[in-house]
């Protein structure tokens, strides 16, 4: 569930006036989501994500990875429609698609993933920035209303090794 929770995203915008996916996030407030995050438990051994510009201001590049998966995904701003929209695959062949919402700073996901077999599992996830080093990614299914939340860090870094001389 949770590879399927992280997998894709997209945003909607409601009377918003944006050019750029750039725009759209600074308005909404999660343009601070950028970057890599872990899960707080094992420094990213089950769970990596990074969001990073792949053309600057326009679309960015999604890339999880989990214990048993890897995804990527691309995220971009639709003018004509005012959505930011998502569309990823992951390691197993399943498609994620959707939009997603802000609301006070939190970006809200609706999420459809479609397995190699054609089964769709719908889903919502929030990903709310608690300061520049931690965030909460949430999760809930539509069918059930099952869910949880995962806490998220930025990587801890790794200590260079000194090499001796001879």
């Amino acid at each position: 569930i949770l590879s399927l929770a992280a997998l894709s995203i997209s945003f909607t915008t409601s009377n918003l006036q944006a050019d750029t996916l750039a725009d759209v996030m600074k308005t909404e407030g999660i343009d601070n989501m950028l970057g890599t995050w872990v899960d707080a438990d094992t420094n990213g051994e089950m769970l990596r994500i990074t969001y990073k510009w792949k053309i600057k201001g326009h679309s960015i590049e999604v890339n999880l990875k989990t214990e048993d998966s890897t995804s990527s995904a691309l995220i971009v701003f639709d003018q004509a429609s005012e959505e930011v929209l998502h569309m990823g695959v992951n390691s197993k062949g399943e498609l994620g698609r959707g939009t997603w919402s802000a609301q006070n700073g939190v970006a809200i996901l609706d999420l459809t993933q479609t397995d190699a077999d054609g089964q769709e599992v719908e889903m919502k996830i929030s990903h709310k920035v608690v300061d520049k080093n931690s965030m909460t990614l949430g999760f809930e299914m539509k069918a059930t209303g099952e869910g949880g939340e995962l806490a998220l860090v930025r990587p801890a870094k790794k200590a260079k090794k000194k090499t001796q001389g001879k």
